[in-house]
This record gives C-alpha cells, sequence and structure tokens, in this order.
C-alpha cells in the first residue's frame, strides 16, 4: 500500500485538515496491523458489485475495530490512483479530475454530520468514478447514457430521436452557488464537453431528484436556486412518499429525532420543517432539459 496519491488527492480536493489527519493515522495503524488484508480487499475491489463487496469491509472493521465507513473511505482514497489513469486515458483534464473527485469530500462531510464519523455510507455511488463513468462539469456531475422511451422527444421546434445519447445529472453538495447563472455554465461546459466526446448535437440531461417533486414548489423559498432548478426540466415522472426520505439533506442527523426537533437555522430549513409538521406531501420527481449550446429549450419561463 501507498498513500503518496490519496494524500494528494486529498489536498487537492480541500479535505478538512482534521479529515486528513484522521486518514494519514488510518492508514499507518492500517498498514501496521493488518496490511496483507487490506492489500487484499484492494486487489479484490470490484466498482462494478460495491454494494456487494461492502460485507468485505464490514468483516475488515470487525476484526480491525471501529466502525466501517472510515475504512470504505480510506479504500475509495487508494484505489482512486488507478481511477485517475482511466481519466487521463479518457483525455480529462487533472483539473476536471480532482474537481470529479471533490465529491470524496463532499460525502465525507455529510458522513461527518450525518454519522458522527469521517468515512462514507454512501459507497456503491463510487463505482462511476471508478470505472470513468462519471465528469464534474462545472456544478453539476454528468453520467452517460441512454434516451430509450420508445418514441422522440420533442421541444419546440427540436425533434431527438429515440436512442440518442442522453446524460444523467447528480448535483454535488459542494457548497458552491446553484444559481441558474452557475447551472447554465454547467450546461455549456458539458454541451462542449460531449459534443467534442460523442458528437451530440444536443445536450439531453435525465435527473431524479427529491429537488424535481413539484409539492416542494410551495415549500422551497422564494427565489431560491433549489426550486428555480425545476424549472430547468419536463417532467414526465412523478413518484410520491409517504416519508421524506432526504431529510438528513436537508437537516443533517436526523436519527431518532422528530421533525419536531429538527433545526430551523436555515429558510430551507424553516421551510421543510413547517411544511414535515403540517403533513406535507413528499415525493420525487423525474424529468428531462435539453440544451442546444445556447439556450435551455426545456427551461420555464
Amino acid at each position: 500500500m501507498d498513500f503518496s496519491f490519496a494524500k494528494t488527492l486529498m489536498d487537492k480536493t480541500s479535505f478538512p485538515v482534521e479529515a486528513k489527519a484522521f486518514f494519514a493515522e488510518l492508514y499507518d495503524k492500517v498498514k501496521a496491523d493488518h496490511e496483507e488484508e487490506f492489500d487484499a480487499l484492494i486487489n479484490a475491489y470490484d466498482e462494478i458489485d460495491c454494494d456487494g463487496f461492502s460485507k468485505n469491509i464490514r468483516a475488515f472493521a470487525e476484526k480491525a475495530g471501529g466502525c466501517y465507513y472510515p475504512y470504505w473511505m480510506l479504500l475509495l482514497l487508494l484505489v482512486s490512483e488507478e481511477a485517475k489513469k482511466k481519466y487521463d486515458k479518457r483525455g480529462v483534464s487533472d483539473e476536471i479530475f480532482y474537481d470529479t473527485f471533490s465529491d470524496l469530500r463532499c460525502k465525507l462531510i455529510e458522513c461527518k454530520d450525518v454519522k458522527g464519523i469521517w468515512g462514507t455510507f454512501v459507497h456503491g455511488w463510487y463505482r462511476h468514478f471508478l470505472a470513468c463513468n462519471i465528469i464534474k462539469l462545472g456544478r453539476l456531475e454528468y453520467i452517460k447514457g441512454m434516451y430509450a422511451r420508445g418514441e422522440p422527444f420533442v421541444v419546440g421546434d427540436v425533434t431527438i430521436p429515440d436512442c440518442y445519447t442522453m446524460y444523467g445529472i447528480h448535483i454535488p453538495s459542494t457548497g458552491e452557488p446553484f444559481t441558474l447563472e452557475e447551472r447554465m455554465k454547467s450546461y455549456k461546459m458539458a454541451y462542449d464537453f460531449f459534443k467534442r466526446e460523442d458528437g451530440v448535437e444536443y445536450l439531453m440531461c435525465e435527473c431524479g431528484s427529491w429537488l424535481l417533486y413539484p409539492e416542494y414548489q410551495k415549500v422551497f423559498p422564494e427565489g431560491g436556486s433549489a426550486g428555480d432548478f425545476f424549472n430547468d426540466f419536463r417532467l414526465h415522472t412523478v413518484t410520491d412518499f409517504g416519508d421524506f426520505d432526504d431529510d438528513w439533506r436537508v437537516f443533517g442527523d436526523v436519527e431518532g429525532k422528530r421533525p419536531e426537533d429538527y433545526p430551523e437555522d436555515t429558510r430551507m430549513r424553516r421551510a421543510f420543517k413547517k411544511h414535515l409538521i403540517s403533513g406535507g406531501k413528499n415525493g420525487y420527481g423525474e424529468g428531462i432539459l435539453v440544451f442546444d449550446g445556447e439556450s435551455l429549450l426545456t427551461r420555464k419561463n
């Protein structure tokens, strides 16, 4: 095992100082006491089956001691060096690579906020990163896929055929501005990148998120960027849920708490706390956006 690339990655992606010291110490402990076993985990790791592999990390943690979330993050930091080679081969710049892998910092901080420890509890998500299937361009992350709904997608005078290249969108919790201006910059970056890479005439993207649930348009603070994101899309699916399963994204550590106990130190938190206490509907929306290089064709004015 070698920690030099992991150290560089943490520096480049702005890991908190405390977290960098924590993982350096954890690495030293694992190397001293369990190097052979952890090397075996690294060599056996398969990004296609992150969730299935989780039982191996759990078993290691039981033997080595401590929670398994930090060991997952340590493993991801160590195997990211091989991912870097794949991104290099794809022609991705160092700047974009490290910006993409700043997602590790996002999940690290979420884990600290929600679980109280440095690590990650969203390990399966990283199969996309380690297989070089995801790329962050500006504010948003993109994963290549396909529009396959059995009929063309028509927006205005534009008709996009079935089986057209489409990119899944993910919104990393980086804390960066999420304004329309920043989103448009991202769409433009993605359009230019994928036009070169895939030859697309239109940037067609799909997103599934609680942010696209229509009922929440009544909840999001007026004039906020989270609510405005809804206007970039044409929805095709809306799913109602009984509970607000994304409450941890808004409130952080919610384990064992009732909505009445949730913090209300931001406009978003106050609005959602009121919504939950009053028995408001919860759910998830899925939609498609189309960008032609200059204009967002699906944008609601």
